[in-house]
């Protein structure tokens, strides 16, 4: 009887099983790994509730792109990555779309990761460093990308919008990299929290709070007869259409808008006020393996408490139970599944 995998698949929109699978077939110049952590993202829920990458298609589709585990076979072309290597893995690296379209996703037991370099699409772990923590080597390099996006400057006065593990880890980085004027939102309270325990951030989850403390904390400027915030730069991470819309009309001048969060609806913008204040707005997406290879040397510094971010773990033969609580901002941050 041949080996078996399982694998976390979308069936349909709000349909997920988990599936058995055949066991990889490793190539010259693939790797087949022992997955042991992988966490449930935001993007994974937006892709449940579509029914896939962009809709419901005709196959299934494999989720699981945040990850780390063990090397258990090795191509033979491939020189500097060993058998019982620690490792994290970039899902887009090297035309993989692990967990993101392609035919692998990480929420497996045994992951096949094609054309394997090491530093562009395989990352090893410091010895110290845990799996969870190598799991989430692939948020942070996002929100990482976003802050590279936003052309900050030291003094810079930054508003943050939307605290889950990308809008948590991108007010961590941003106060680990020295900068102090940080003020943030999030309708969770756990999730304002756990941002009110880093140096320099102040959270709330309530809209006039927080508007009212970025003009207190940043300053104020008049546009159009309007006194708004004197912030020069948003970080949305919501991917919420109103809060964008929102972010637009309190802008000052010149402002920069950095949208990094899905949005599963079209935007309605009054490009109005984008004009007439000469708003800057730019997107980020992902990350180039520089910065997944920074995410981890930042991560390797033990600058965040693992519990802080990851607030439950499952088995993967609890997978609804875990979906389920990834969709509950109020009690969850990250779930992530031990494989």
């Amino acid at each position: 009887m041949s080996k078996k995998s399982q694998q976390i698949n979308i069936h349909g929109p709000d349909l997920l099983s988990l599936d058995l699978i055949d066991y990889p077939i490793v190539g010259s110049d693939d790797l087949i790994v022992d997955i042991r952590c992988c966490g449930i993202c935001g993007t994974d829920l937006g892709y449940l509730s579509s029914g896939g990458l962009m809709g419901p298609q005709d196959k299934p589709m494999p989720l699981g792109h945040e990850m780390s585990g063990v090397v258990i076979e090795v191509g033979s072309n491939i020189k500097d990555i060993h058998l019982n290597d620690r490792i994290a893995i970039n899902p887009m690296g090297n035309h993989n779309s692990i967990g993101n379209g392609g035919s692998e996703g990480g929420m497996t037991n045994f992951l096949l990761v094609r054309n394997a370099v090491l530093n562009e699409n395989i990352f090893k772990l410091p010895d110290e460093m845990s799996f969870e923590i190598g799991a989430l080597i692939e948020p942070f390099a996002v929100a990482l990308r976003a802050i590279n996006r936003s052309n900050l400057r030291p003094e810079s006065k930054i508003g943050v919008l939307g605290l889950g593990c990308i809008g948590l880890s991108v007010v961590t980085l941003l106060s680990y990299l020295g900068y102090k004027n940080i003020v943030a939102i999030d309708l969770s309270k756990l999730r304002v929290l756990n941002a009110n325990n880093l140096e320099s951030v102040l959270a709330f989850d309530d809209w006039n709070t927080f508007l009212q403390t970025l003009k207190e904390f940043h300053g104020e400027e008049m546009v159009f007869g309007m006194k708004v915030p004197d912030t020069d730069a948003f970080i949305d991470c919501t991917g919420n259409h109103k809060i964008l819309s929102n972010i637009i009309e309190i802008s000052k001048t010149h402002a920069r808008i950095i949208v990094a969060g899905l949005h599963k609806e079209n935007a309605l913008i009054n490009f109005r006020s984008v004009l007439m204040r000469e708003l800057e707005i730019t997107t980020s997406m992902a990350y180039s393996s520089k910065e997944f290879l920074n995410s981890l040397e930042i991560l390797s510094k033990n600058i965040i408490d693992q519990d802080t971010f990851i607030s439950h773990k499952c088995k993967i033969q609890d997978y609804k139970q875990g979906f389920d609580l990834a969709k509950n901002g109020n009690i969850a941050t990250k779930v992530m599944f031990e494989i």
